[in-house]
């Protein structure tokens, strides 16, 4: 469709004004029925939003600074980026779509940042939100499997100093942050999956030391390789993911890795990018 964007916000707009007003109180129950994106959510309320705050809480006092994101996001903040198909998001009139990923977002603010000079170009920052989102793909079923659940992730963003010193930077403190919130506050057991990615010219020896890292930071969590995926576009360099066992059932609560997302925004080639995210809805229901 080749229609300016003005004009076919008029069109998307009038096209739902018209089915609106076909719409009775008995077809909109029928309609709640048989829609899987508007049904409620199994978790407990107040535990579910007194997880949100001790997420951010502990987040805050590690200097990694919240943000309370809108639950619109701009058109395409997804797929822009080539990995996301945008029939996987709610796409919504007047140049929006629901949120889906809370980190393309803060990287969206991080990157406008830079380039309005709120942020220093040199400037380390680490950002965070919780937030609840909606996906369109098709769900597999099983338990823990929903249209909408709850998310807490973080986005840190720095300039690159040579010797993958600021990707070390980016992963410290994430991992501080992940080690601080299960062995202190939760004290369950973990263990870690790192992913080895393409995405950087000394592939294999960015990948080593990155693996160095993590042990050295997470001695007592045990690690594994998955170098099945390495043509997976979405993540640059590395993938890590977080398990922790309980009751003998080992569950995936967390997945991140470098992305060149604030690169392409900004045209800065020596941007770095590190985001993760964490299941707010599958901590609590398993």
């Amino acid at each position: 469709m080749s229609l300016p964007k003005s004009d076919l916000n008029t069109l998307l707009l009038e096209a739902y004004k018209l089915q609106a007003e076909k719409l009775t109180p008995t077809g909109l129950l029928k309609a709640y029925q048989t829609n899987r994106f508007a049904v409620p959510s199994e978790v407990d309320p107040i535990a579910y939003h007194q997880m949100e705050a001790n997420l951010l809480k502990i987040a805050e006092k590690m200097g990694i600074s919240g943000i309370l994101l809108s639950p619109s996001a701009p058109f395409g903040s997804c797929s822009v980026f080539g990995c996301v198909d945008q029939n996987n998001v709610i796409s919504a009139a007047r140049g929006t779509e629901t949120l889906s990923d809370p980190t393309n977002m803060l990287a969206v603010i991080i990157s406008d940042g830079l380039k309005n000079g709120v942020i220093e170009k040199t400037q380390t920052v680490h950002y965070c939100t919780t937030a609840r989102v909606v996906r369109a793909q098709a769900l597999p079923g099983g338990k823990g499997c929903f249209s909408h659940f709850g998310i807490f992730c973080m986005v840190s963003s720095g300039k690159d100093g040579g010797s993958y010193s600021c990707e070390k930077e980016l992963l410290v403190k994430q991992l501080s942050y992940y080690k601080r919130l299960f062995s202190e506050k939760y004290g369950v057991k973990l263990s870690l999956v790192l992913g080895k990615r393409s995405g950087y010219t000394d592939s294999d020896g960015f990948f080593e030391r990155i693996a160095e890292l993590v042990r050295s930071e997470l001695p007592e969590v045990p690690l594994s390789f998955d170098f099945a995926h390495e043509d997976n576009n979405y993540y640059k360099g590395i993938n890590f993911k977080l398990c922790m066992e309980k009751e003998n059932e080992i569950i995936e609560v967390a997945d991140g890795g470098f992305v060149d997302w604030i690169d392409k925004m900004t045209g800065n080639r020596k941007a770095r990018c590190l985001i993760s995210g964490l299941g707010i809805d599958r901590m609590l229901l398993f």
